[in-house]
């Protein structure tokens, strides 16, 4: 799972990175799986729009 990192990650395998001066908080698993590179942009209903580049 992804989300805003606002605050401290909740479990120890939770991971704080930062997209174009954005946190957000990851289970490490999943950035295993989808890296540690996306862009962050917003669709025509302006939400945010995360797709990985290193899938």
């Amino acid at each position: 799972m992804l989300g805003l990192g606002m605050d401290e990650p909740d479990e120890d395998d939770d991971v704080q990175i930062e997209i174009n001066g954005v946190p957000f908080t990851a289970e490490e698993d999943f950035l295993e799986k989808y890296g540690k590179t996306y862009s962050l942009q917003f669709n025509e209903n302006k939400e945010v729009v995360l797709t990985p580049l290193n899938a």
